[in-house]
């Protein structure tokens, strides 16, 4: 059942309850007076039932004015971020409002008693009298006891007020920096993606800058409530038209497209960002140069020359230098692999590397193709190395992040996707923000 069901049947329950029990007490009294008077309670039938009605309205009048009132409390808490009073408060009405309702109950009952008995000539019970006595005294003895009570809980609500408008305005100041570092997010991957997100966003962060100097006037002004409401809702906003999260859906799609379920897509964002973010100088440029699959420059990022059992190694694992040295490999001839191993990973020029092994190829592409195929294996061998394995270790090692890397590249729209996500993330550290808890954020935010 809902909460507010259960509510209104406790209510109800109540009030027939209350009902019975005043019918009872109505009639009581009607018979201790009819006692009282010597009459016959048979010939007061009218009295009785004047008397049940006036109790069971005043009672019932009086409920009602409760239920009305907790939900103006409530409200009322509920408006002012302080629900803790109402769930403290008897019943979920303001302190006192119970013990003033049943003491107006009962004097009101009483008087109207006092009343009727003067008209017929009948004197107040007595045990009435000592009831209502002992109410009377009770409420407003209590009432002048507790003045200095209540002027501590006044000083303690002022005191809880002021703490919350302090919680409010650092609340307020955390969402707005927030807000101001995912402008700073967006503008930053404004300049680096393709066209058609680059106009989409460019009039989302218009408004989110719209929204913060909104949120930043309401909280100059000193409404810190309606600051923080609007803060919120710039920061939904760009929480729901972000950038980064764009890039990395989309990528992520693609992605899933080229390598099925071998490895999450998300995982191999992560971990290429996790690792972008964790090398530096020449160890960054050659892993740029890896992900991407741009064209390696020995003389602007030199590359470790390996010793001829490495080499051997290296020609086994690049298929087209595989098949065009199969010979040298086969006979095992040591001082050639060395001198063709330093030679294509050193600074010599590719068109005197191509005239020296052309004979060895059908075209220059393909011998182009087989050099940076052979460079990267040997960026492998060298970088994997100096790669933390904790950061790898969701993708399986760097092998498998390597073999899903070369997979993408077969799929333009996923290469695409690569590029956007890695020079994003190359962006927003060059701007010297968190990359790697802002991929994490997007990642958590998309994944179910």
């Amino acid at each position: 059942m809902k909460k507010e069901t259960i509510q209104h049947l406790l209510i109800r329950g109540t009030l027939v309850f209350l009902l019975g029990i005043t019918a009872l007490f109505s009639i009581f009294t009607h018979v201790v007076y009819a006692q009282e008077s010597g009459a016959d309670t048979q010939n007061n039938v009218f009295w009785t039932i004047g008397t049940l009605v006036y109790v069971v309205g005043v009672i019932g009048g009086f409920l009602w004015y409760m239920y009305t009132l907790q939900k103006r409390f409530f409200e009322g808490c509920k408006e002012e971020k302080h629900m803790a009073l109402f769930f403290e408060s008897p019943a979920g009405l303001p302190a006192g409002t119970v013990r003033s309702v049943l003491a107006l109950i009962i004097v009101t009952i009483s008087l109207y008693f006092i009343v009727i008995g003067t008209f017929r000539g009948v004197g107040f019970p007595e045990t009435l009298t000592t009831i209502l006595g002992t109410v009377i005294g009770f409420y407003f003895g209590s009432r002048s006891a507790s003045k200095d009570t209540d002027q501590a809980e006044m000083d303690q609500m002022k005191a809880y007020q002021k703490d919350r408008d302090v919680a409010l305005t650092a609340q307020g100041g955390t969402l707005l920096k927030k807000i101001e570092k995912g402008i700073s997010m967006s503008k930053v991957a404004l300049d680096l993606l393709p066209d058609d997100l680059k106009k989409k966003y460019s009039g989302v962060v218009g408004k989110l800058e719209q929204g913060l100097s909104s949120a930043q006037d309401l909280s100059k002004l000193g409404n810190a409530s309606q600051a923080i409401e609007k803060a919120k809702e710039v920061f939904d906003s760009f929480r729901k038209d972000n950038p980064v999260k764009d890039i990395v859906q989309k990528a992520s799609l693609s992605f899933a497209t080229v390598l099925g379920g071998s490895i999450p897509p998300v995982a191999i964002i992560g971990a290429v960002v996790a690792v972008g973010t964790a090398l530096a100088g020449v160890a960054y440029q050659k892993w740029k140069s890896r992900i991407l699959h741009a064209p390696f420059s020995p003389a602007d990022t030199p590359l470790k020359i390996v010793d001829a059992n490495t080499g051997f190694t290296l020609f086994l694992q690049c298929p087209i230098f595989k098949n065009a040295f199969m010979d040298k490999l086969e006979a095992n001839d040591r001082p050639f692999i060395a001198s063709a191993v330093e030679k294509f990973l050193g600074p010599t020029d590719k068109t005197q590397l191509w005239n020296a092994y052309k004979d060895r190829f059908e075209s220059i592409d393909q011998f182009e193709t087989g050099l940076e195929e052979f460079r990267r294996a040997a960026v492998d061998l060298e970088i994997k190395n100096e790669i933390p394995p904790d950061l790898l270790s969701e993708v399986g090692g760097y092998e498998n992040l390597i073999a899903s890397i070369d997979k993408i590249h077969s799929n333009p729209d996923a290469k695409a996707d690569l590029d956007a996500v890695f020079m994003i993330a190359q962006g927003l550290q060059q701007k010297g923000e968190p990359v790697k808890s802002i991929f994490e954020k997007v990642r958590e935010e998309i994944t179910p």
